[in-house]
């Protein structure tokens, strides 16, 4: 197993992508007295948490469309891309092409480059990460999610394209021509389950959620 405390041979650059909060999340029916547009947010500011408190702000890169989000971003010191428009995998690319070509201009080492879901508020810095420690042993890696059918995590050493193919079964995709990091670590559950419809939430909740999204469910009515 690796040890999460050992130093990352080279530096990372993690790509989040979020939907607009307002028409993200469609799948996702929030416990009563709860706006989907308020939790769809509370989940995206974990998840952007956790990677910063990892790696810091400026080894992210958030791509998005949502003022809001990108508005928090900018008090965080989070770079931002906005949403360019198309599929993840185009947001994705996007953001991978802006974190290498920023590391690039500020003069600093060739970075390893990861895709990270924006729906992981159960994560924590350490789960990141002892996962990217693992990664910088293999040319490509993922991580699939609880079900073992999608991918919450992507990552490219440097000099590689990212290469995401995201959507429905994309873990079998990417075991195509990636490592499961899951062989190489113990990766917790929190940090596979990616909440969609209201049965992962409830689930991520009993294994414990970040600050945003602990606050907001806290408003909603007892089930």
């Amino acid at each position: 197993m690796s040890d999460s405390s050992a130093p990352q041979p080279f530096p990372w650059r993690v790509v989040i992508p979020v939907k607009d909060t307002v028409t993200g999340k469609s799948r996702l029916v929030p416990p009563e007295g709860i706006s989907r547009n308020f939790l769809a947010m509370s989940i995206a500011l974990d998840t952007i948490n956790a990677a910063r408190h990892c790696l810091g702000a400026a080894a992210l890169v958030v791509v998005t469309g949502d003022e809001a989000l990108q508005a928090h971003m900018g008090s965080w010191g989070v770079p931002v891309l906005p949403d360019p428009g198309g599929d993840l995998d185009a947001a994705l690319r996007a953001g991978a092409s802006y974190a290498v070509t920023a590391a690039r201009t500020a003069g600093h080492e060739e970075p390893g480059v990861a895709a990270l879901l924006g729906d992981l508020p159960g994560m924590h810095p350490d789960d990141l990460r002892s996962v990217l420690l693992a990664a910088t042993g293999v040319p490509r890696g993922y991580v699939p999610d609880r079900d073992g059918t999608g991918t919450v995590l992507l990552t490219a050493a440097p000099g590689l394209a990212l290469a995401p193919a995201f959507g429905p079964g994309s873990a079998g995709r990417h075991g195509e021509q990636a490592v499961d990091l899951t062989t190489l670590v113990e990766v917790p559950e929190r940090l596979r389950l990616d909440v969609d419809v209201r049965a992962d939430l409830a689930r991520v909740a009993q294994l414990g959620v970040g600050r945003h999204t602990a606050m907001v469910l806290s408003l909603g009515a007892p089930d």
